[in-house]
């Protein structure tokens, strides 16, 4: 498997941000809402990183919170190049585990924790565009889905997969959990890409812990967020894995 490392910038902002010791874990979370918010910082866009707040553990935002915040205002208050706002989510995994948290910081009406960082481009790419273009992302922690819940998986032309850890309706207002086994009739599934609905026979949890806390992640393009097992690390019958660590 080709190794794989936290790029200068990326490694810099966990040392910054990070607070030693700090976790945050948080159980039924299936059906919460969460929103994020990044601030872009460097000294020029070519070596710009993305801060990431997520409001989970935080508060629970409601879309009119999330609507009202203004990413010029708050690029100037927090004095960084831009901030990035992400759309209101529901989480689709049962619980999170976040070993390594960072500071709890205001956004307007909400509040949110760092939760990990990201080069700026590639959030640009995968953010807003939405691609099925799979990236690194820096964060320690760990989801958990328990026996018998419904799991969303898209599979990619290598064999990787990677499951869904939440749901967004800012492309397709009538997205709800309980059509999600249906998704891949509203997805524009590139070539060799496919997507199925399973039910879990025992407990799983996906995992960056055992790849030095970077997350293999991809967004449909509907902007539903999902991580991989990893490469080299593909599995045939998620129903039969006890992790995807």
């Amino acid at each position: 498997m080709t190794e794989i490392s936290p790029g200068p910038s990326v490694t810099r902002a966990r040392q910054e941000y990070l607070v030693p010791g700090r976790e945050i874990h948080v159980e039924d979370l299936r059906g919460r809402q969460f929103c994020e918010v990044g601030l872009i910082t460097g000294a020029g866009e070519d070596n710009a990183v993305a801060n990431v707040w997520n409001t989970t553990g935080a508060c629970d935002p409601t879309a009119e919170q999330v609507n009202a915040l203004d990413a010029d205002a708050l690029a100037s208050e927090n004095g960084v190049l831009r901030a990035w706002l992400g759309p209101v989510r529901q989480w689709v995994v049962d619980e999170i585990d976040v070993w390594e948290a960072g500071d709890e910081r205001m956004f307007g009406g909400i509040t949110g924790n760092w939760m990990g960082a990201v080069e700026a481009a590639t959030m640009t790419q995968t953010g807003i565009r939405g691609s099925y273009e799979p990236a690194y992302v820096y964060r320690g922690n760990a989801f958990s889905f328990h026996q018998g819940s419904e799991v969303y998986v898209l599979d990619a032309p290598d064999g990787e997969a990677f499951v869904m850890e939440s749901f967004t309706r800012r492309q397709d207002p009538d997205l709800t959990e309980g059509n999600l086994a249906h998704l891949g009739r509203r997805l524009d599934l590139p070539d060799g890409w496919g997507f199925r609905t399973e039910v879990l026979e025992r407990d799983m949890e996906v995992s960056s812990a055992s790849h030095d806390n970077l997350a293999h992640m991809v967004q449909d393009n509907l902007h539903n967020v999902y991580q991989g097992s990893d490469a080299g690390r593909a599995f045939t019958d998620i129903c039969r894995q006890d992790s995807l660590s």
